[in-house]
């Protein structure tokens, strides 16, 4: 198809053709589409150079008579962004050779401006003036804008650029390769100049995958599926947020036989996690073993156990081992019960309560949550946490004798409450009751009832 019109100038005569046809590519296919992630050979005969980047023109040129001119004419061809426009976009001049009134060119210097926004040509034939009115450029030369190198460029709010659409239940939207085997190259790059924006932005609204990425092949060195990475001074390589207020998770790592996620930094942590929560239950959760090769941590270690006993329990309550009870979740290991201490230096102490504990807030990973560490004491039957090793705050009277820091410390005969360790001779050197000590004590207590921290230590 070409479009084809008659300009009108003071004494020539013009007719333009856009050939539209002669904007045709040919394309060849530099792979075949193989199996997926599979990438073939370039077939022998795939060309390496670009297309063109010219836009033909074919007019006739007569007089104002409709007699046909001959010879060689100076033309000037001009793109505007409006049609009344008085600064062009682009032009370019070219000296034509008319035959019979029939000339054929190539406007090269306007063809990078062809990039998707409407535009129109302007003619000027010699020191005539030019040409009116000014002709449009219809949709083919705008093929021109998916050339190699090409740029497509506009302003359309919330309305993409390129839109591409598959509707079959296998296909691809969009399918990009790099090619090279060596070297530093993308198969895909986005970038985004906004502090808000983002660089890629992908999303699945029937429930499944955002985005994946996936590695094949063996290889001598560390590969990635997904790579992200921040050279900001508090920016973050990856991040994984869940917005649902009923559960989800902000990062999966899963390996068949590998490491599910893995955490490195030349000069920080290699993980960090952290919540929300008052109560700082939990940064970092796992029903597994926890391995370290080494642990540094300013606050305590704390054992989930069971109120076995038959009163309330609550925070600085000293507790003694009283059994053990059902486990607390189908197919897990029976729970450690406790119960507020009432004897003097009880060899049975187990530690200091910290809070109330619901352990079914801590379920699968894709369940609902609900608070770990509920407000409130904790009724016979219900679960705690207990300090085993540690500071903790206890509940603390100095009937037994003043507390200085250092001092050991046992359980009192009041309910639930510490008191300086007694101490018996033993070969010249006094030593509390083995088996009494709860800890030592971290703050003095000169008389009276109250609150002091210890650092929690059985022995």
């Amino acid at each position: 198809m070409s479009t084809r019109s008659r300009l009108l100038t003071r004494g020539v005569l013009i007719v333009v053709i856009l050939a539209a046809l002669a904007l045709a590519v040919q394309l060849t296919l530099a792979q075949s589409p193989g199996p997926e992630g599979e990438i073939s050979e370039p077939a022998p005969n795939a060309a390496d150079a670009g297309v063109y980047g010219g836009i033909p023109i074919q007019g006739r040129l007569t007089d104002t008579n409709d007699r046909p001119i001959d010879g060689y004419r100076s033309i000037t061809f001009s793109l505007y962004s409006g049609i009344s426009d008085v600064t062009p976009v682009c032009f370019d001049k070219d000296y034509v050779d008319v035959e019979n009134g029939l000339f054929s060119t190539m406007l090269g210097e306007c063809a990078s401006a062809v990039n998707g926004q409407q535009l129109y040509l302007g003619i000027q034939v010699e020191g005539d003036d030019e040409m009116v009115p000014r002709e449009p450029i219809y949709p083919v030369p705008y093929a021109f804008s998916l050339r190699p190198g090409a740029v497509i460029s506009a302003t359309r709010n919330n309305s993409p650029l390129l839109h591409v659409e598959n509707w079959s239940t296998t296909g691809r939207g969009i399918r990009s390769y790099a090619m090279s085997e060596t070297g530093s190259n993308y198969a895909v790059v986005g970038a985004s100049r906004s502090v808000d924006g983002y660089g890629g932005y992908f999303y699945n609204n029937g429930g499944g995958t955002g985005l994946y990425g996936k590695v094949s092949g063996e290889t001598a060195s560390a590969s990635y599926a997904v790579h992200g990475e921040s050279t900001a001074l508090l920016g973050r390589g990856v991040l994984g947020e869940s917005t649902s207020t009923g559960g989800g998770m902000g990062v999966v790592g899963m390996a068949n036989r590998g490491t599910g996620v893995v955490g490195d930094s030349d000069q920080n942590n290699g993980v960090w996690g952290e919540t929300g929560e008052a109560s700082g239950n939990y940064g970092l959760y796992t029903e597994d073993n926890l391995y370290s090769a080494n642990l540094h941590t300013t606050g305590a270690t704390m054992q989930v156990v069971q109120n076995g006993g038959s009163t309330t329990l609550e925070a600085g309550d000293v507790v003694v081992f009283s059994g053990m009870g059902e486990p607390a979740k189908k197919g897990g290991e029976p729970v450690i019960q406790v119960a507020a201490a009432d004897t003097t230096n009880s060899t049975a102490v187990a530690g200091v309560v910290h809070c109330r504990y619901d352990v079914t807030a801590v379920g699968e990973p894709d369940e609902p949550r609900g608070v770990v560490t509920p407000a409130g004491p904790a009724r016979p039957g219900d679960y705690l946490l207990v300090v085993v090793r540690g500071p903790a705050q206890v509940k603390a009277n100095a009937v037994g004798g003043a507390l200085q820091p250092g001092d050991l410390v046992a359980t009192a005969g009041a309910a639930g409450i510490a008191a300086r360790a007694a101490m018996v001779e033993l070969g010249g050197t006094e030593i509390a009751i083995p088996g009494t000590v709860l800890g030592k004590a971290l703050e003095p207590l000169e008389e009276g009832q109250g609150f002091i921290h210890i650092y929690v230590t059985l022995q």
